[in-house]
């Protein structure tokens, strides 16, 4: 199978679907999010894949995706956007950390000047990152697996903290969740998360072989890039924990977004409505 220069696992890949949405969103009329610096690397990175048989490569290439794809992406990635900045505009000195980043350009449209950020992903992930984008005094990237603790180590401030796991959780085991939880609490100690979450009968379905054969089909994701842990309500986590403090939540369909036409015929159905949703949690370490 020919594919790029570079060499990332098919879990790191799907990182490319979702600079490819932002840039698509982003040339769009009436764009939701504006993010030239993913239109810049998203044209440099086809003249690499070019020729690649790849999948998800082949998919970009072709510009096959539905055009929904980079509408529903694209929402996910201003409230994150709005996220970091409401806690900024309460702690502009706060520090950002910002779990399994891909190719991720949330910095340079929020940096405020003072925040501290730490962008971190696989250390073949964090090397490609270092193609387009350079530390600063205030910017700094972590070559690491998010559930490798020794990352914590590097990232302590003093905070105050806010964690982001944008497009992350599903991929990961449920205890490597829960003790990555437990360790922002053991090493940190207070902190504000804000993680995307999957409906485990989702992610249930997601496991047989008709859905993996669909995910192929639409979102070119094969071997490794399936979703394993899946939620049953915007709760969930504090039945681990009861410093794991639920504060709000957010879905696609919360925006009234017009770009995602019939789609939000689903926000009435709540099954459909919480298929991939996001959470926001305060992490204490009272007693």
């Amino acid at each position: 199978m020919k594919g790029p220069s570079f060499s990332i696992s098919d879990v790191s890949s799907t990182m490319l679907i979702t600079l490819y949405a932002r840039a698509r969103e982003s040339i769009s009329m009436n764009p939701i999010i504006t993010d030239s610096k993913a239109v810049e690397m998203i044209e440099i990175i086809k003249k690499e894949i070019a020729g690649s048989d790849i999948p998800i490569h082949k998919k970009i290439l072709k510009n096959s995706y539905n055009p929904k794809l980079a509408v529903t992406m694209a929402l996910r990635s201003r409230r994150f956007d709005r996220y970091v900045s409401d806690f900024l505009s309460k702690y502009p000195k706060g520090t950002i950390i910002n779990l399994g980043c891909g190719l991720d350009t949330r910095f340079y449209r929020i940096d405020n000047g003072t925040v501290i950020w730490y962008d971190i992903d696989f250390p073949e992930v964090i090397e490609l990152r270092r193609r387009f984008m350079e530390e600063n005094s205030r910017h700094f990237f972590i070559g690491n697996s998010v559930l490798n603790p020794d990352w914590f180590q590097e990232v302590k401030t003093g905070g105050p903290y806010l964690i982001l796991a944008e497009g992350l959780f599903m991929y990961l085991p449920e205890a490597g969740v829960r003790e990555l939880f437990n360790s922002v609490q053991r090493e940190l100690g207070i902190a504000e998360i804000v993680c995307e979450v999957t409906n485990r009968y989702w992610v249930d379905k997601m496991n047989s072989a008709w859905m993996k054969w669909k995910f192929r089909r639409q979102l070119g994701m094969t071997g490794g890039a399936v979703f394993s842990f899946g939620v049953t309500d915007s709760r969930y986590f504090e039945k681990w924990n009861k410093n794991f403090n639920f504060l709000d939540e957010w879905t696609y369909f919360d925006d009234h977004e017009k770009k995602l036409g019939w789609f939000n015929l689903f926000s009435s159905i709540e099954i459909l409505r919480k298929v991939q949703w996001t959470v926001h949690y305060r992490i204490s370490n009272s007693k």
